[in-house]
């Protein structure tokens, strides 16, 4: 079971790929699909980084942080993009914010 999930998600990201970067296939986004794109970067940053800061648990109505760290570079980030910064810039900055609060001020 698991195998055709991975054989079916490697075909679906292979497509996904091929139809955007294909020289031999004529797909271009219009105006709507390249702004739309503009924001994945935004969308993938966060979904890497809500579940390792806020952890939901089974139980209801119970969730809990992972810590203060965690916490303080995720709000940093989360201001940096909304004010628009490369995101790039925001990955560095809520990076090295990240690994000073754990290794230096919080230790």
């Amino acid at each position: 079971m698991s195998w055709l999930v991975v054989i079916g998600l490697t075909a679906i990201t292979f497509v996904n790929r091929y139809l955007f970067f294909s020289n031999q296939l004529k797909l271009r986004l219009g105006v709507r699909g390249q702004r739309f794109l503009r924001y994945s970067s935004f969308a993938v940053l966060t979904a890497i980084w809500v579940p390792i800061v806020i952890r939901l648990e089974y139980r209801p109505m119970h969730l809990d942080i992972a810590g203060w760290d965690y916490l303080i570079a995720a709000a940093v980030a989360g201001v940096l993009t909304l004010m628009r910064v490369p995101a790039l810039f925001v990955v560095l900055v809520s990076s090295a914010l990240f690994f000073c609060l754990r290794f230096w001020v919080l230790a």
